[in-house]
């Protein structure tokens, strides 16, 4: 993503018009950099181990034990599906916690940069050959 930025800063660094668009699409590009910066400081911050491994082990102790405590409640016929229902819906939002802690693991980034990418080299060719935008090499 910062070479494809530096791409863009350098077409508009080359564009023969200094008009307010093109003041614009810097302001953009600096805009899409700052984002860019607070992306990398959620990505780099430590999330302890010993959190999702406690959460993980407790949740384990809890779906264990949760039958003995329903079995009064429910009666012998109806303890077991209550207890399934009840843990997997507690540990599916365990699981969107551990999702949480690794935002970029789900998003399809990939595809974020290969769609700027392709805007890049859309702009880049109303431009003059001089211009390089191809950061592929």
């Amino acid at each position: 993503p910062i070479g494809i930025a530096t791409v863009m800063r350098n077409i508009i660094a080359n564009n023969d018009q200094k008009d307010a668009f093109t003041r614009e699409l810097d302001i953009h590009v600096q805009k899409l950099l700052m984002a860019l910066g607070g992306a990398e400081r959620i990505q780099k911050t430590p999330i302890p181990t010993c959190l999702t491994r406690h959460t993980s082990r407790l949740l384990f102790v809890w779906s264990n034990m949760m039958p003995f405590a329903a079995y009064s409640a429910c009666g012998p016929w109806f303890t077991l599906p209550v207890t399934i229902a009840i843990s997997y819906s507690i540990m599916g939002i365990e699981d969107i916690g551990v999702q949480l802690e690794e935002p970029f693991n789900i998003l399809p980034l990939r595809q974020y940069s290969d769609g700027v990418y392709d805007a890049v080299d859309f702009i880049a060719s109303a431009y003059p050959d001089g211009v390089s935008t191809d950061i592929r090499k």
